[in-house]
């Protein structure tokens, strides 16, 4: 009996340390979209869906917008946390503009959780980042 125990919490330590560790592949970019949502000239929008069958949550989505002049620090904050998260993502889309390289498009994989970062740089002046965290995804049966 104590060898299952022993067993089991070897297993599920290892299976734990696996979702900590695919969490950790976008901490960055997730530490500063938390940090945005107490900063001041930032405007966050928070989406949160569930199934209304089961009540599990399917996705999350948050949107940070700020406008370069009051915030151009942080416009450099999103760059350099996109490129140290960069590794850890399974696809990447990036520009380059005026000689410097802009995030596009970031995929990370959590397990059977989806979690995809955008960021767009409007005309008007305005940065907009988005994270969209989607729960129970099956890859194989998306994409095919």
């Amino acid at each position: 009996m104590k060898t299952k125990r022993i067993i089991l919490a070897i297993v599920l330590s290892l299976s734990m340390a696996g979702v900590v560790g695919s969490l950790k592949a976008q901490e960055n970019l997730n530490a500063l979209m938390k940090k945005c949502e107490t900063a001041q000239n930032v405007n966050v929008e928070a989406l949160f869906e569930k199934n209304p069958k089961t009540k599990k949550p399917t996705r999350n989505m948050t949107t940070v917008t700020f406008f370069v002049k009051d915030n151009s620090k942080l416009q450099d904050e999103f760059l350099e946390a996109f490129q140290k998260d960069r590794n850890a993502a399974y696809k990447v889309i990036e520009d380059k503009k005026n000689g410097k390289i802009i995030p596009s498009f970031y995929r990370f994989a959590a397990g059977t959780t989806d979690i995809t970062y955008t960021f767009e740089i409007e005309k008007n002046g305005s940065i907009s980042v988005t994270r969209i965290e989607r729960f129970d995804f099956d890859y194989d049966k998306q994409f095919g």
